[in-house]
Parts: C-alpha cells; sequence; structure tokens
C-alpha cells in the first residue's frame, strides 16, 4: 500500500455515514428497485413522454403502472 501511496503520506479517510447527503431513494422507504426488460419501442415511448412530460423516468413508469394496475391495488 505504501508503494502505491507513497513512504510519507497517508490514505484519506472514507467519510462516515453523517457526511454523506442523502439521496432521494433513501428518503422514501416504500420503494424497491427492479430490473425488467422491455421492448424497444415501449422504451422510446417512455423516454418521449418522460421529456414531453418533464418527469424523470421513475415517475413516469410509476404513472403508466399505477394505471394498468389500479384493480389490483
Amino acid at each position: 500500500f505504501k508503494a502505491i501511496v507513497g513512504a510519507d503520506r497517508q490514505a484519506a479517510q472514507e467519510p462516515s455515514a453523517a457526511d454523506q447527503p442523502i439521496s432521494a431513494g433513501w428518503k422514501n422507504k416504500d420503494r424497491v428497485q427492479r430490473s425488467y426488460f422491455i421492448d424497444r419501442d415501449l422504451d422510446k415511448a417512455i423516454r418521449k413522454m418522460a421529456l414531453e412530460e418533464e418527469k424523470k423516468l421513475t415517475e413516469i413508469v410509476n404513472d403508466i403502472l399505477r394505471k394498468g394496475l389500479e384493480d389490483y391495488l
């Protein structure tokens, strides 16, 4: 390790959890992260919709899923 850093230098300390900013994902405990394979045409439509409505892709996908799954929610 000293050969990489140098004999007279010390390694930087890792920031503690209290020093790190809280990301948006950590604020909402009701969310989960999932990956799904979707058709290319659907991906293009979702991206276009997000741009036109000025929303994040996550928000658009959640809106679409809520409308399609309203009988199950």
